[in-house]
């Protein structure tokens, strides 16, 4: 192993320990996860065994919603004996686990080279500005593909297939990233791997509708259970990405021009393997159960239920899409949300690893530290307070709850970032921490909301195209975002660039609450008018 030439062997030795540490670290909380997500779902974890439900219809068993369904409850002993915790642990449906799993995996390829977008930025000689800002929306312009192909596609080939080759095709073209750091390409011939490795985006929406899919088997408030655990196997890769990425820049290479690109491309090349894991246990784990396949075997009885149920199913819209009376103006008014909160959190994720670097003098390791420390908060939301929170509000109050709390955060970082340079350090430095404290508060409250709201209103062999939609639209903001708010950061500086990623949130509040406005008038005016009549 490579090792700068000023590093004695003990430095070498602690490093090795942190390695060791956080491989540790990410195990258990890994673990932490899936068991909270087990006893959350119940006691009954297989698909495959049958068992009579009510009114003499044979279902299937199904994690703790087909479990309300049919009575798993303590005045129903039927499953006293013989239940999921006496079968071996290979019979279970692993599913779900395996879903949490594979999106932790994948986005280890986004957090782990979040501390090296500076040393990137300097690996190409890019000022800050929209030039740097490309880096941050190459990805997502081949996003654009990917995400309106792939989760349409999953509707009709099933979620399984669809997820496992997006996954693969994240590695690998994160392999040839990393190739490309090697050789020294140039800005141009590195960006076209990173626009190739967004083709087969689209693996988010897919998870998040299979997850639907399991969802719908059961009761609609399980949906909500499902995606907050979603956020929080994501968010474990925030908090274990930055630190790994930041250890392997640190450990790998020396101090020279050329040694900053091998640990560019190393660090490049462990996200890159992390993809690869988590095609390979989706392959291995995931069962196509409530996805395309079964989708395709119900759409006429889906057809014929609609028609007979149409009036009823008219009558659930306002509750349903929370944000619009009908399913397109609710699915419309939702992704305009997305994409201004979208917008902000590009900007976030663009430029605030210089910020720590340029006012309070973070190392690439220290940036990834902080990332990590931050994500142990949003780690905390997702895991304990975002469901419980959206169960009790609604949707609509955790998505402008968390808008605001971003909102709040950056705004506060753009006052922080405007501050004179002479200006007291522990000052700027509280100011800095706290507000992005704030900000990964707010994200995981918003996180779940949105695909709850999109999800509850949409019929099962649409999600993923619906979601699809929502994800292209957010892709825009991504890509156009980093470009223009990164002149805005060469223009008028940092402060006026967090300024305006803030204003972005809270102009997804404005829009998020005049639309649940215009949804309440319409639904008391029409219960006036039936009280008349």
């Amino acid at each position: 192993m490579p090792t700068p030439s000023s590093t004695t062997a003990t430095d070498v030795r602690r490093r090795r320990r942190n390695i060791h540490f956080v491989a540790l670290s990410t195990s258990a909380l890994l673990t932490f996860a899936v068991a909270g997500n087990s006893l959350s779902l119940g006691k009954s974890s297989s698909p495959t065994a049958a068992r009579p439900g009510r009114r003499g219809v044979v279902r299937h068993a199904t994690p703790n919603l087909q479990s309300d369904v049919l009575g798993d409850h303590p005045h129903h002993p039927s499953d006293a004996r013989g239940g999921a915790s006496s079968r071996p642990f290979f019979d279970r449906d692993l599913s779900v686990p395996a879903v949490l799993l594979a999106g932790f995996l994948n986005l280890l390829g986004f957090t782990m080279t979040s501390p090296i977008q500076p040393a990137l930025g300097r690996h190409f000689s890019l000022p800050i500005g929209a030039s740097f800002g490309s880096l941050s929306s190459a990805y997502p312009l081949g996003m654009m593909l990917g995400i309106l192909l792939w989760p349409s596609l999953s509707d009709v080939l099933g979620r399984k297939i669809v997820l496992s080759f997006t996954l693969a095709g994240s590695g690998l073209g994160l392999m040839l990233q990393s190739w490309g750091i090697r050789r020294c390409w140039t800005l141009e011939q590195f960006l076209a791997a990173r626009v190739l490795t967004g083709c087969f985006a689209g693996n988010g929406p897919i998870s998040k509708a299979y997850l639907a899919d399991r969802g719908s088997e059961g009761y609609r408030r399980d949906l909500s259970k499902y995606l907050a655990w979603k956020d929080a196997s994501s968010t474990l890769a925030f908090i274990v990405g930055p630190t790994l990425g930041g250890l392997v820049y640190q450990i790998f290479g020396g101090s020279g021009v050329v040694d900053e690109s091998n640990r560019i491309s190393i660090v490049i090349l462990f996200s890159a393997i992390a993809s690869v894991f988590a095609a390979v246990s989706v392959s291995i784990f995931v069962n196509n159960k409530g996805s395309g396949d079964k989708l395709a075997k119900t759409a006429a009885l889906s057809a014929d239920k609609e028609h007979a149920e149409g009036h009823a199913m008219d009558e659930e819209k306002v509750v349903s899409c929370p944000l619009g009376s009908t399913l397109w103006t609710g699915v419309a008014s939702v992704a305009c949300v997305s994409a201004l909160y979208h917008a902000a959190d590009s900007t976030f994720f663009a430029f605030f690893p210089s910020l720590l670097q340029n006012r309070l003098n973070f190392d690439t390791q220290a940036v990834g530290m902080a990332f990590t420390s931050f994500a142990v908060v949003s780690f905390t939301m997702s895991a304990f307070v975002s469901s419980r929170f959206m169960k009790a509000f609604g949707p609509v109050a955790a998505c402008t709850a968390g808008l605001g709390a971003v909102g709040t955060g950056l705004w506060t970082l753009g006052y922080a970032a405007s501050l004179p340079a002479g200006m007291n350090v522990g000052i700027t430095t509280a100011l800095i921490l706290g507000a992005s404290a704030l900000y990964y508060v707010g994200v995981p409250l918003y996180g779940p909301s949105v695909p709850s709201m999109l999800l509850q209103c949409v019929p099962s062999q649409k999600r993923g195209a619906v979601m699809g939609f929502d994800g292209a639209v957010n892709t825009v903001a991504r890509i156009v975002s980093p470009l223009i708010i990164g002149e805005i950061h060469r223009v008028k500086g940092a402060g006026a660039c967090f300024k305006v990623a803030g204003s972005c949130a809270y102009a997804a509040v404005s829009v998020a609450l005049f639309r649940r406005w215009l949804v309440l008038r319409k639904m008391f005016g029409k219960s006036s008018n039936a009280y008349l009549e």
